[in-house]
């Protein structure tokens, strides 16, 4: 594997590269090695940094509301956001990084957060994270477009659910 540079630039386009690998087994070891290196460099340990970081890759890059290239970078966020290559990340950590790259692309995105801060007491898988996006797209401020019978991740459902109760909407 070629080394990235040390910035979040260069591990964005590594990471973007890696992800369009259509051989699973060798886009999950290439992301294995830019993890460690990551790791490595405390790259993800410092969450000031971090926001402020993606913060400015966000203002490089072309990121439409419904592109490939802020799909690549929405699981990029997660990826950067892990602490030490775990499969998930606290739940304090991704409402923060939820509120910063979701805002105007998210209509339930205040809900969301509150909901997940107040009633969410594990970290937040990465299947969690993956599947909000296209939830995200799809639903909207009256909870129109969701399907009950859709393959949503739990924490999902469980928000739709409090949304009806208290008709949040």
């Amino acid at each position: 594997m070629d080394s990235p540079g040390s910035n979040l630039v260069d591990i964005y386009t590594r990471y973007c590269e890696i992800i369009s690998i259509n051989e699973h087994a060798k886009s999950k070891e290439e992301l294995a090695l830019l993890s460690k290196l990551v790791d490595s460099r405390g790259q993800s340990s410092d969450r000031s940094v971090i926001f402020d970081d993606l913060s400015k890759l966000m203002s490089l890059l072309n990121l439409t509301v419904d592109s490939h290239s802020f799909t690549c970078f929405y699981g990029f966020v997660f990826f950067i956001c892990r602490e030490n290559g775990q499969k998930n990340i606290g739940v304090r950590r991704a409402v923060a990084v939820w509120r910063l790259v979701l805002t105007g692309r998210f209509r339930l995105l205040n809900q969301w957060c509150e909901f997940v801060e107040k009633h969410h007491r594990h970290n937040i898988s990465e299947d969690t994270w993956q599947q909000l996006l296209p939830f995200s797209r799809c639903i909207h401020e009256d909870l129109e477009g969701y399907d009950p019978k859709g393959a949503w991740p739990i924490l999902i459902d469980e928000f739709v659910e409090h949304m009806y109760s208290y008709r949040l909407f």
